[in-house]
C-alpha cells in the first residue's frame, strides 16, 4: 500500500464550500486542531473540509482547538515554505503577516483572516526555538501551556482572546437519560461539528448504533435504503423532519435522537444544531407532534 503523502501548506488544499447547515449560524464556530507527525506541526481550522482533508492524508485530528468569535479583531495565518516540512503562523498583527510576506512567507487562505478575536478566554502562544516547523503552539489549555514552557518552550504570552465554551443543557423536569452524554470523542469524520447529523451520529453510538457515514441531510435519513424505518417513535432511534416540519429548517430537515419514551406517546429528543446557545439541547415533543415524524432505526 503506498504509504499518504502529509501536506504541508494549506495552499495546496482542496477548495470546498460548506452547504450543510441546518440553522442560522451563531456568534462563534469551532476552530479544529489538526496534527502531522512526520513535521510535529499543529494546524488550525474553521473549515470542516480543510480539516478533513488533512485527516485524509495523514494529520491526526485531535478534536476542537478552541471557539472562535465570527467577527472582531482579524488573525491571520501564513505559510513558511523554506523549512523541511513548512511552517504555519497565525497573528493579529497585519504589519507583522506582510513583513514575514516580504522576508519569503506566503499568505494562506488569500490574505483574507483564518478566524477572529473576540470574546473573553486567554488563547496562549509557545515558541519552539529549536524547531522549524510546529515552532509555535496555540492552545486555551493553561495546563498544556504551562507543560511546555517547563520543556523549554517560550513566550508564554496571550495571543489573542477566544469564545468561552458552548454551555450544558439541563433535562426538562420530569425527564431522564439512559446513558451519560460524553462528546468528547465525538466524530467529524463525515458530519460537521455542531450540525444535527452530527450529534445524531455520534450519540447513536454511544449506546453501540450505527449509521452511516453519509446519510445526506436530516431529511434524507427517512429515505435511506436499509434501514427500518416507522412513524412509531423508537427509543434511541434517529427521527427525521421533513424541510419545514415542526419548525424545521425549511430547506435541509432536521435530524434528532430519541432519549426517552413516556407513556403518554411523548418523547425526549437531543439534538444539535449550530444556531443553539448550547453545544446540544433537549426538547420535549407532545404525542401528537411525535407521530408526524419518521424513526429511522439504526443498525
Amino acid at each position: 500500500m503506498q504509504k499518504k503523502r502529509l501536506w504541508g501548506s494549506a495552499l495546496l488544499l482542496i477548495a470546498f464550500v460548506l452547504t450543510s447547515k441546518h440553522v442560522s449560524a451563531s456568534e462563534k464556530e469551532v476552530v479544529y486542531r489538526l496534527y502531522n507527525p512526520n513535521s510535529g506541526e499543529h494546524f488550525y481550522t474553521t473549515s470542516f473540509y480543510e480539516q478533513n482533508t488533512l485527516k485524509n492524508v495523514g494529520w491526526r485530528d485531535e478534536g476542537v482547538g478552541w471557539q472562535a468569535a465570527t467577527k472582531g479583531t482579524p488573525v491571520y495565518r501564513v505559510y513558511n515554505p523554506n523549512v523541511k516540512g513548512g511552517n504555519h503562523y497565525y497573528t493579529m498583527s497585519s504589519y507583522e503577516a506582510k513583513s514575514l510576506i516580504k522576508a519569503g512567507w506566503r499568505w494562506d487562505n488569500n490574505a483574507k483572516p483564518v478566524f477572529y478575536s473576540g470574546g473573553s478566554v486567554n488563547l496562549y502562544v509557545a515558541y519552539n526555538p529549536n524547531a522549524q516547523s510546529g515552532s509555535h503552539n496555540y492552545t486555551t489549555n493553561v495546563y498544556e501551556q504551562n507543560n511546555l514552557l517547563k520543556n523549554g518552550w517560550k513566550y508564554g504570552a496571550i495571543a489573542w482572546k477566544t469564545m468561552p465554551s458552548d454551555p450544558l443543557p439541563t433535562l426538562p423536569q420530569g425527564w431522564s437519560i439512559d446513558r451519560a452524554i460524553n462528546t468528547n470523542n465525538y466524530s467529524t469524520q463525515s458530519y460537521a461539528y455542531k450540525q444535527c447529523t452530527w450529534w445524531v451520529y455520534n450519540r447513536a453510538k454511544e449506546f453501540g448504533i450505527n449509521y452511516g457515514l453519509y446519510m445526506g441531510d436530516g431529511k434524507d435519513w427517512q429515505n435511506q435504503a436499509g434501514y427500518t424505518v416507522t412513524s412509531t417513535p423508537q427509543l434511541h432511534s434517529a427521527v427525521s423532519f421533513k424541510a419545514g416540519q415542526l419548525g424545521a429548517d425549511a430547506t435541509y430537515g432536521h435530524v434528532a435522537f430519541v432519549e426517552q419514551i413516556h407513556s403518554d406517546g411523548s418523547i425526549l429528543i437531543s439534538q444539535s444544531g449550530t444556531g443553539y446557545k448550547t453545544l446540544y439541547d433537549y426538547q420535549v415533543l407532545s404525542k401528537k407532534e411525535a407521530g408526524q415524524l419518521k424513526y429511522i432505526i439504526g443498525k
